[in-house]
């Protein structure tokens, strides 16, 4: 659709669900729309830059719509950050913290490769028939972006966006040193870990949820754990209207940010729980929605490995979350001993190649 087809579009429709322009590569059709802005000082720092333009995953939008349209409910791919410039118009903005699930939200976790799957209405359908339905505990935090104002959306945070008016924004989502580990964990291979990101420990059977209590109480430094679930399942389920109005449910609604608030933590360390530690990253299937192939996620840490020395602490960890790399260095490690060869350099020990076996690729 050519652009003079589209605000012909805008100005002419009534749609209740209008078309929403998100135009990932408007930098490459025009150039010269690259040189009319910088990205915030704040958020310069980005570890996908170190990848080619063509292989880095999609990570700029312009952004163009009529008053009604928006973005449902969602958290943003492989759990990075984002910030949003509003150029014009007025954009209204709801936003949970990680693992709160919105009411009116359904969250599918796929039983063969852990890829979520989300079940939302639209933005102007949230507002509209589930915003009046919360007490005020549980009303997202809520605000309205004005032109020339920037919005910074953390790493795992859900966000809905209404267009109030004909609105024009940029945005980026990015990785820096900050959410790195985050987005290791969430490219990582196995079935919970996701689910847990998005939808806390409501994503959990309550049997599951009481072996990861007790194994956390006795074993503090061990990370690994086994399948949790072997289904596919709802994790916030959608109550009739009728149900929804009623004193009760406002009261389960507060009860479940009770649970969330006691129990759930996004931090890494707790997070690194759910992880499957014996899902392989070169035999498990790689999830679908990951926004980088497992080839591409060892180039882009193999690439950091060498060219940012100073932060090879973080980085490591990253690598054990996403590759297994302590996994692979133990294997190697092993090899050099009964062999009797040298043991790999700082410069080796991450197991990144491109290759089919990262083993072998110290001997090559």
């Amino acid at each position: 659709m050519k652009f003079k087809d589209y605000v012909s579009y805008m100005n002419a429709q009534h749609d209740e669900d209008p078309l929403y322009i998100f135009d990932q590569k408007f930098g490459e059709a025009a150039p010269s729309l690259l040189m009319d802005y910088t990205v915030p000082y704040l958020f310069q720092e980005d570890f996908f830059n170190i990848l080619d333009r063509d292989s880095r995953p999609p990570f700029r939008w312009l952004i163009i719509g009529p008053e009604r349209s928006g973005a449902s409910w969602h958290v943003d791919p492989a759990l990075t950050s984002a910030w949003n410039t509003l150029l014009c118009g007025r954009k209204r903005w709801a936003l949970y913290p990680p693992g709160r699930v919105p009411l009116g939200v359904t969250v599918h976790v796929n039983d063969e490769d852990g890829d979520v799957n989300i079940d939302t209405p639209s933005s102007l359908q949230w507002w509209l028939d589930f915003y009046p339905l919360l007490a005020d505990e549980d009303k997202p935090i809520e605000l309205t972006q004005l032109p020339g104002e920037t919005i910074f959306v953390p790493s795992g945070w859900w966000h809905c966006v209404l267009n109030l008016e004909t609105t024009v924004a940029i945005t980026q989502n990015f990785v820096n040193s900050k959410n790195f580990e985050f987005v290791c964990f969430d490219l990582a291979p196995g079935y919970c870990h996701k689910g847990v990101c998005r939808a806390g420990l409501l994503a959990l059977d309550e049997g599951c949820l009481e072996t990861i209590k007790k194994n956390a109480c006795n074993e503090k430094d061990n990370l690994s754990y086994p399948d949790l679930t072997r289904k596919e399942k709802r994790v916030k389920v959608i109550k009739s209207r009728e149900n929804q109005n009623n004193e009760g449910t406002a009261h389960g609604a507060s009860k479940n940010h009770n649970f969330w608030e006691l129990e759930f933590s996004y931090d890494i360390n707790f997070l690194a729980m759910f992880l499957d530690r014996e899902k392989d990253h070169y035999t498990y299937p790689w999830s679908s929605g990951n926004c980088i192939g497992p080839r591409e996620m060892r180039e882009w840490l193999f690439k950091l490995w060498i060219g940012k020395p100073g932060m090879r602490e973080l980085i490591w960890k990253g690598a054990c979350l996403a590759l297994n790399a302590d996994k692979w260095l133990e294997c190697v490690s092993e090899i050099c001993t009964f062999y009797h060869l040298p043991y790999p350099t700082d410069d080796e020990k991450l197991p990144a190649g491109t290759g089919s076996n990262p083993v072998s690729l110290l001997f090559l």
